[in-house]
């Protein structure tokens, strides 16, 4: 019987169903259909490990803080889209960076800061949160370092969300003066940033401190 955090991987790989991998055989005919044996299966295995009290606290103490980033950083987008400090070919950028606060903010700021037991028992790389999914090779999750990755997420959030509309700018200006093309520098580092503010606390805590959560 294969460990549990290693069901879902295992059946997409085979290409089978968690319910035929834990029959061990092709199922044709049951009593329930059994694409209704996977949605319970597959929610047996995904079970929130917080209360919704948690959860509630968590949205009313981060909402305001996400909120005023994103809107600050769309408010900056908009000042640079019309004063035309953007060329534009490069604009998409500064829409792409806001898209992207918008929709890894909400994932760094709301989702549940405790893993389910077994990610701290076994060596698991990815993390699977309702329609998201982080998978990171050589990055091991657990209870000790996913709150600080995600402190390190919302850090990231908040500062790029402000930041990079600014930045964006400030490289079109400089790259008209040196003649390059300085915005996808920028947007790179950008990308980079991310990975960096995941990476770094994930290895640097795998192993100890702090459990507090």
């Amino acid at each position: 019987m294969p460990d549990v955090s290693l069901l879902l991987p295992l059946a997409e790989l085979l290409g089978v169903s968690v319910t035929e991998l834990l029959e061990g055989r092709r199922l044709e005919e049951a009593a329930i259909p059994a694409d209704e044996v996977e949605v319970l299966v597959k929610k047996a295995l995904t079970l929130p490990t917080e209360p919704a009290e948690v959860k509630q606290e968590r949205v009313k103490k981060y909402l305001p803080v996400y909120l005023a980033c994103n809107v600050l950083g769309a408010v900056e987008a908009l000042m640079v889209w019309n004063l035309g400090w953007m060329e534009e070919k490069m604009q998409m950028l500064l829409w792409m960076s806001c898209g992207f606060g918008f929709l890894f903010g909400a994932y760094f700021f709301f989702t549940e800061e405790v893993l389910p037991g077994y990610y701290d028992e076994n060596r698991i790389n990815y993390v699977t949160q309702g329609i998201f999914r982080m998978n990171i090779p050589g990055v091991y999750f657990n209870n000790r370092n996913w709150p600080v990755i995600l402190r390190w997420g919302r850090i990231w959030t908040v500062v790029t969300a402000v930041a990079m509309p600014l930045l964006l700018a400030l490289g079109t200006w400089a790259g008209k003066m040196v003649g390059k093309e300085l915005c996808l520098m920028i947007w790179l580092v950008y990308l980079v940033s991310m990975a960096f503010a995941i990476i770094v606390p994930a290895r640097k805590y795998e192993f100890g401190a702090p459990k507090k959560k």
